[in-house]
């Protein structure tokens, strides 16, 4: 094993990357040393393409002059998908200001790094969230079928949707054979296509005013907001790829309402064991057919069968992100994935294709 592989991290979306989290650098300290100038790193590293597209002039004239890897290492599909658009190649070249380099890619599609085991690897990024969901499932699961029922029918409202509103076509790029698209135009034709019973579309981009990222706390405002507030939610991802779960899904049974979700077969969340009565599956729907699937469910009250999937499905979630244990285990994992994905970037013999990229990159080509 090498020492310590030395990274320059740049970019306007930098604090996005596993090494910059305060709760997940420490994790890498041993292994990954975060230096201050681009000649002194064994690899930089991007957490956006456009980022890449941006690098400073000192980054691109330190890799003309010493060929150090540039690495995109990106967590969030959406990003790959609306403006990589070359998500599931392993390398690829970015023209920039200061020229073209040649990148390795490191995403839910060409690595490990975020194929999490136990704990969703979105959810590894604060700690608010193991702290949220271990105080919500634990009450909820104290839950009997009566005062279950008894809160979801005192919701003020039937349906909420809290997401971007996003109806732009370019938002359904797709990449089929990779389990990939992009989600943000069809969840948002549903909210607008649902219109039976109480309805709340939340957000500044529905409603105006302050947007989530001006808020201290963005996370508790939502969590108290939405506690009890709605019988059916849409927990909908931006993006769809089997290994991506957010804390959309999540978030809807800690707040006692029954997720609406969009998963194809192979999709990760199965592997959580939830009964199939406690979230709505609209895959295959267009957004009309899924409107009217969830009008449907509005004007029919929950039978006894889906209040106590609900039930099962708290428990199965205090169980799993209510203890420490899975959390640790999978900090544990990333701790490890990481570095051996830099390592391997940084042991890999240059293949025909990179050579070509390099080329391609390199000045006056």
């Amino acid at each position: 094993m090498r020492g310590r592989i030395r990274v320059f991290v740049s970019g306007r979306h930098k604090a996005r990357m596993p090494v910059s989290y305060g709760a997940l650098a420490p994790l890498f300290a041993d292994r990954i040393a975060v230096v201050d100038r681009p000649d002194q790193a064994d690899l930089y590293l991007f957490a956006h393409v456009l980022d890449v597209a941006e690098a400073p002039l000192a980054v691109v004239e330190d890799w003309r002059a010493r060929r150090v890897p540039v690495v995109l290492l990106s967590e969030e599909p959406f990003w790959d998908t609306i403006w990589n658009r070359r998500p599931i190649a392993p390398h690829r070249v970015v023209d920039g200001l200061h020229g073209a380099l040649p990148v390795v890619q490191i995403n839910h599609q060409t690595s490990d790094v975020f194929r999490f085991d136990q704990i969703p690897y979105y959810l590894l990024t604060h700690h608010r969230f193991a702290s949220t969901y271990a105080a919500r499932f634990a009450r909820n699961a104290r839950l009997s079928a009566s005062g279950l029922r008894a809160r979801l029918e005192a919701a003020p409202c039937d349906l909420c949707f809290l997401f971007e509103r996003r109806p732009e076509p370019h938002h359904n790029a797709s990449w089929p054979e990779a389990g990939l698209f992009g989600l943000c135009a069809w969840r948002t034709a549903l909210a607008e296509a649902c219109t039976t019973g109480r309805v709340e579309r939340l957000g500044a981009s529905w409603q105006g005013g302050t947007r989530r990222q001006a808020l201290t706390n963005w996370y508790a405002d939502k969590m108290a907001r939405l506690d009890g507030r709605a019988r059916i939610m849409g927990a909908i991802e931006n993006t769809h790829q089997p290994d991506y779960l957010t804390e959309k899904l999540f978030d809807a049974l800690a707040n006692l309402s029954l997720p609406l979700y969009w998963a194809q077969p192979g999709h990760r969340l199965s592997e959580f064991g939830l009964p199939e009565g406690s979230w709505v599956n609209l895959v295959g729907m267009d957004p009309a057919e899924a409107a009217q699937h969830v009008a449907d469910l509005i004007l029919t009250p929950f039978s006894d069968e889906r209040i106590e999937a609900l039930r099962e499905a708290q428990a199965i979630l205090a169980a799993r992100l209510g203890r420490p244990e899975p959390w640790l285990a999978e900090r544990a994992r990333l701790a490890h994935a990481l570095p051996r994905a830099l390592e391997a970037v940084l042991e890999a013999p240059r293949s025909a294709d990179a050579e070509a990229l390099e080329q391609r990159a390199a000045p006056g080509a």
